[in-house]
Parts: structure tokens; C-alpha cells; sequence
């Protein structure tokens, strides 16, 4: 549950705004979703020219999913940390995250 204070906040929330739950549950770990798997790809991002003639200039290399924007020069999680910049142009960065359960659930009620 979020709680805005002033309705002007409102204003900067997306009118199409979901909670990150909802708006993509795949992603979710749950005892029936125990495995997910995301796949980024480096991209080479390029600063257009400010004049006719010249060429695009390289910004760097940014991580993305394949086909789809790329913002992240650097990314990281538990045991794992890539810079765009050690890696050529098209590596692939795939993650897979997996949920191991104990044989006999434990009594955790007070």
C-alpha cells in the first residue's frame, strides 16, 4: 500500500502504474515460481551528432535486454558484478536465480 501525503504527488505517478508485483509476475519468486531467468545483452549507445556531416559519437557500452533499450553500464547482484566496458559489443548476460526449498517445511508459527 502506498500513501500520498498531497494530491500533487499524484501527478507524477504514470496513470498506468502497476505494482512491481502485478506488472510482471513471472518475476516473482513463490514456492510455485522457484526458477527465473533474465537475459541482458551489451549495446554499443552512440551521442548523435550536433551538426550535419559528423559521425555519432560512442558513448560506451550499456547492458539491456536483447532488442530492447539499454541503460546500465554496470550491473550487479549477489556474487556477480559486469562492467559494459570489460565485454564486446552483443555479450550476453544471463542471470538465473533459483529457490531451493527444505524437504519438510519448518513450524514457524509463534
Amino acid at each position: 500500500m502506498i500513501e500520498y501525503t498531497a494530491r500533487r504527488e499524484l501527478e507524477h505517478v504514470p496513470k498506468d502504474w502497476r505494482c512491481p508485483r502485478h506488472a510482471a509476475p513471472d518475476e516473482w519468486m513463490t514456492p510455485s515460481n522457484r526458477q527465473t531467468t533474465a537475459v541482458l545483452e551489451l549495446q554499443p549507445s552512440y551521442l548523435e551528432p550536433l551538426r550535419s556531416g559528423q559521425e555519432p559519437r560512442l558513448l560506451g557500452y550499456f547492458w539491456g535486454p536483447p532488442g530492447g533499450p539499454a541503460h546500465h553500464g554496470s550491473v550487479s547482484g549477489p556474487g556477480f558484478q559486469a562492467l559494459g566496458d570489460n565485454f564486446p559489443p552483443g555479450t550476453r548476460l544471463t542471470v538465473t536465480a533459483t529457490i531451493a526449498l527444505p524437504d519438510t517445511p519448518e513450524n514457524t508459527s509463534p
